[in-house]
């Protein structure tokens, strides 16, 4: 059982995000026997590495802007009231990816959707190594974001839908995140384009929808649509690494169409990352 408790968390070097109603927050994580409702706790670590009945190494993270622990199994986004697991399996990694932060998307002030953010579980395991391996030597969250997408890691981005939206609605939403970095398609992105909004052109996505942009190479994001929060099934593979970059730079970029997304999961790879 995970016992959360909440602190505010420092400003992050080099990075400024818009306030959500709430100051942001950053969780440090206690174990049962850490903190009981109504005693004393003392603090632990944003991350802690717990090992399951076989042994294996888990890292479990906290959440920032809203993102609660519920057990060990699942995290809540605190405005949508929307679940993520705290592991997930997805195609192209033979390890689960584990959640580093959570938010929502709003549009004129409606509620659209919530999402998360998974990388490789390796980053609460051995941090150094991961920091090697992504290229980071100073915190920025930019230059972290940036790190993060161009190095050869798995990363995942789950949204899940809490209003029903149409396809063509939701496809010119994406549209408008990537063209932010893409004025001019060339050939290879147009197509990769195509693909992206065909998959999505023609359905009604119903409230409760999770949908899966699964990074797994450079070229290849595997999108996933499931009614279940099943990430196993491949719908499309988008094969442009420019536009992969682009998609994934309108939710972590500077202007940040989830602007909680981002600051919970910037904060927490800044505590991960720097301690």
């Amino acid at each position: 059982m995970i016992v959360a408790t909440p602190v505010v968390a420092p400003s992050l070097a080099g990075s400024t995000f818009p306030s959500p109603a709430a100051a942001f927050l950053r969780t440090r994580l206690l174990s049962l026997g850490d903190a009981l409702p109504g005693s004393a706790s003392r603090a632990a670590s944003g991350c802690r590495v717990a090992r399951g009945g076989g042994g294996a190494r888990r890292p479990q993270i906290s959440f920032a802007a809203g993102g609660g622990a519920v057990g060990d199994a699942f995290v809540v986004e605190g405005t949508t009231n929307v679940k993520f697991s705290r592991e997930l399996m997805v195609p192209g990694s033979t390890e689960p990816l584990i959640v580093l932060g959570t938010g929502y998307r709003d549009k004129f002030f409606v509620k659209v959707y919530a999402a998360a953010f998974y990388v490789d579980y390796s980053i609460g395991v051995d941090t150094e190594q991961w920091r090697k391996k992504v290229g980071i030597e100073t915190f920025d969250a930019s230059t972290v974001f940036d790190s993060i997408f161009k190095a050869p890691v798995v990363k995942s981005l789950s949204i899940t839908l809490v209003r029903d939206v149409d396809g063509k609605t939701f496809v010119k939403a994406l549209d408008d995140v990537i063209a932010r970095q893409i004025k001019k398609p060339t050939a290879e992105e147009e197509s990769s384009l195509s693909t992206f909004r065909n998959i999505f052109l023609g359905r009604n996505l119903k409230q409760g929808t999770s949908i899966y942009l699964t990074w797994s190479e450079p070229s290849v994001m595997l999108v996933s649509i499931s009614t279940n929060q099943d990430a196993s099934q491949v719908d499309a593979e988008i094969k442009s690494a420019s536009v992969n970059y682009a998609l994934y730079d309108g939710f972590f970029g500077s202007s940040p169409v989830s602007p909680t997304l981002r600051s919970s999961t910037a904060q927490l790879l800044e505590a991960l990352l720097t301690k």
